[in-house]
């Protein structure tokens, strides 16, 4: 990672806009990671305009999951991190049972299988019966970065939906969501949880129903399933709550936009569906 300093400010004050946490400023300190104008900075200092700052943010890590090598589509990848496309009937991460498979296995399967050193680091979720993109963090040093992007909703996520009935016109559906206590795995639209904003555009209706697109300002559990059944429009395939039986439930992560934090570009990825 390298920046040309634009004003005068304090190394740790500009470490911290970059978004990397008190420890971990610390510890590229202490591992040597960090350069001003070609020389190793040890200590707190102030950078001028024009200074170069370089940081060295990439590590070898031990695999922190037990490895299990199946196929995985690649949607993008580079040193600092990987998209893939998740399969349905799969979760991200463990869930307590030690025979449960999980992405995060066949990552660390993958990472093994190519000679990669990296702590598995998945940086937002999907549910179980849901498909599509998911984006993993390569560098530890850079996972505050991405929680700082999930957390203030900079991380476009874009899916695919199938629901009953005709939706003729885009909607902004704002309704609170939280746990139903009446069941273990369900959530509702409840006055007393969090908020949650979801997107929808209709692209096409046949029969009685409708493929919508739609795109999270916030990332509850369940947030479109929840927020489609309560107007009315349960996703095919989606029996939890009370949607219309299919050989899958259909909706799909298609696409995932995010700057990169090391170009500072946007990275834009598609995952089709057949």
């Amino acid at each position: 990672m390298k920046r040309v300093i634009e004003k005068t400010i304090n190394i740790n004050d500009y470490l911290k806009q970059l978004l990397f946490s008190k420890k971990d400023i610390h510890l590229l300190k202490m591992e040597k990671r960090i350069k001003v104008n070609n020389n190793l900075v040890l200590s707190d200092i102030f950078l001028n305009e024009n200074d170069i700052l370089e940081i060295d943010v990439i590590k070898d890590e031990e695999i922190d999951k037990t490895p299990l090598v199946q196929d995985l589509k690649i949607l993008y990848e580079d040193d600092f991190v990987l998209v893939v496309d998740k399969p349905i009937g799969i979760i991200i991460h463990d869930d307590g049972n030690k025979d449960t498979i999980t992405l995060d296995n066949l990552i660390a399967g993958y990472y093994h299988s190519t000679n990669q050193k990296h702590r598995i680091l998945h940086v937002h979720r999907l549910d179980k019966e849901t498909s599509g993109c998911i984006l993993y963090c390569k560098q530890s040093y850079l996972i505050s970065y991405f929680d700082y992007c999930i957390a203030n909703n900079l991380i476009e996520r874009d899916y695919l939906a199938l629901v009953t009935g005709i939706i003729n016109k885009e909607m902004i559906i704002n309704k609170k969501i939280g746990k139903d206590r009446h069941f273990n795995n369900k959530y509702r639209v409840s006055n007393s949880g969090k908020l949650a904003t979801t997107f929808i555009k209709p692209i096409q209706q046949q029969k009685n129903t409708t493929l919508i697109k739609c795109r999270l300002k916030t990332g509850r559990t369940h947030q479109i399933r929840v927020h489609l059944q309560a107007i009315g429009h349960t996703i095919i395939g989606d029996t939890i709550y009370y949607g219309k039986k299919h050989d899958r439930l259909m909706l799909h992560a298609y696409k995932l936009s995010f700057i990169h934090p090391i170009t500072n570009k946007q990275i834009t990825v598609e995952s089709k569906i057949n």
